[in-house]
């Protein structure tokens, strides 16, 4: 009986363990998003929240020439207040580059939670759509 305990125990860990690896959203704050060719657009997930039964994620959205440096990135968008599925079909692949300044989003951020609930918007299509429209494509 001990034995089968142990065994049961094992399993359950090696359980565990496998699907804490499992490949989810919240895996990577980075993602790249569609964009020209001669440029390179990617989000920064910046926090989750739930609110309701709807999962709501706020990112930030950046711009790059292809060729140029990290410090040459453009902010596209301070914030977005993204729900899940619109952001499923926004992104591509993780990426590892980005850009950890956080103080236009933090004030961004502040004046959407200081909106009123039922006035906050949230992009219920892909960020490209989301963007102010001197950014989209």
């Amino acid at each position: 009986m001990k034995l089968l305990t142990s065994f049961v125990s094992s399993g359950l860990l090696l359980l565990a363990s496998s699907s804490a690896n499992s490949e989810t959203i919240n895996d990577y704050a980075l993602w790249n998003i569609k964009s020209d060719p001669s440029e390179t657009r990617w989000i920064q997930i910046r926090e989750f929240q739930r609110v309701g039964n709807e999962e709501i994620f706020h990112i930030d959205v950046y711009s790059r020439e292809n060729g140029d440096m990290q410090e040459l990135a453009m902010r596209l968008a301070d914030h977005i207040a993204i729900e899940r599925d619109a952001l499923l079909n926004s992104i591509g692949q993780p990426v590892d580059t980005g850009v950890p300044e956080r103080l236009a989003y933090d004030k961004a951020v502040t004046r959407w939670m200081k909106t009123p609930a039922g006035q906050r918007e949230v992009c219920r299509r892909p960020v490209q759509r989301c963007l102010d429209p001197v950014f989209a494509e």
